[in-house]
């Protein structure tokens, strides 16, 4: 089969387009024979289509090659070609691939072609087919915007959010796995991700504490030991840094509750953990009080709250205690 694609089809619709394919698509089912040498002459003309065809031609080859993987018709590893040096160089690739990706979120969803870049090894990024000064994630995803590709933008800031959330994690553990770790370096390294949006708040709290749980030899006991208590003491200094807010001290508590329940040998240690970061002043009692009756996670609650219990009515007594004495010395300084 020989597969040629003229200059004066560049004019024609997508429409028109369409209607080839589906002619092609039919005539291949027909003579399956036909199907692997189809594929191997539209990998050539990708090959080849920086210096034989312009960028209305370009994109028409794209629309094609996209209704053609879709059908199944083509392989989706012919798409690694877009790879080269040469298609990436002066936005060939990215030209070829805008339409490509235009003309299958028409067709199909976001979902089957993110499966099409995976079969055809793309990165998900879709870094690897823009050149290296266009290659940022913030470059793409304004491309996508520009040309109205909604879908795309979107797809490209899930990309971002998952490289940054592997980053945090990565320097995180980092952090926590060194002898001599610096607390005030990695409380700026912290509250500079959450400033900048690159993680949420939650988020850094559950990756520092998960960090923490399991940096130790405790992380694999049965019964966990004083030593992760007295480790996690070590990092007092640095919650103090990262929490400032009362609406934070439930986040971390609903944090360690779901890490707890999700880690079996930790079930037992999540009142003793309150209590440690409760005496270094990170969780202060308004927002246990408000944890216990309100604002706890569902996972395993009847456990935790059953843990909790006895320090909730303490923290209460205590309270209660403290507003009787203010009363009895506004009595004194009455008489």
């Amino acid at each position: 089969a020989v597969v040629s694609t003229q200059s004066t089809g560049a004019k024609q619709e997508k429409s028109d387009v369409k209607s080839f394919t589906n002619i092609l698509i039919q005539f291949i089912r027909r003579y399956k024979w036909l199907q692997k040498t189809l594929g191997e002459e539209i990998r050539k003309i990708m090959m080849v289509m920086r210096v034989c065809l312009n960028e209305e031609e370009r994109e028409l080859l794209g629309s094609a090659t996209a209704y053609l993987l879709i059908e199944g018709i083509i392989p989706p590893t012919l798409l690694s070609a877009l790879t080269q040096d040469h298609l990436v160089k002066d936005d060939v690739s990215a030209s070829f691939a805008t339409s490509l990706f235009r003309t299958w979120l028409e067709e199909r969803d976001m979902a089957s072609l993110t499966s099409t870049l995976k079969k055809a090894s793309l990165d998900p990024s879709l870094q690897d087919i823009y050149p290296a000064h266009k290659r940022s994630l913030d470059q793409i995803e304004s491309y996508f915007k520009e040309k109205g590709m909604n879908e795309l933008v979107n797809h490209v800031k899930a990309q971002r959010a998952n490289a940054n959330r592997k980053n945090f994690i990565s320097r995180i553990k980092r952090f926590t796995n060194e002898d001599d770790y610096n607390t005030t370096e990695m409380g700026e390294y912290i509250r500079d991700a959450i400033s900048q949006e690159r993680v949420t708040s939650p988020y850094a709290l559950q990756v520092l504490f998960s960090a923490i749980a399991n940096s130790g030899d405790w992380a694999s006991q049965e019964n966990i030991s004083d030593d992760f208590y007295k480790e996690l003491k070590q990092y007092v200094p640095l919650f103090q840094t990262i929490i400032d807010t009362p609406k934070m001290q439930l986040e971390l508590l609903n944090k360690i509750q779901e890490f707890c329940y999700d880690n079996i040998n930790f079930l037992k240690t999540f009142q003793k953990i309150i209590f440690l970061l409760y005496n270094g002043n990170i969780i202060e009692e308004d927002s246990i009080i408000g944890w216990y009756y309100t604002h706890h996670s569902q996972k395993g609650q009847r456990e935790f709250l059953a843990q909790m219990d006895k320090m909730v009515h303490w923290l209460e007594n205590a309270e209660e205690e403290e507003s009787d004495d203010d009363d009895d010395d506004e009595d004194e300084d009455d008489e």
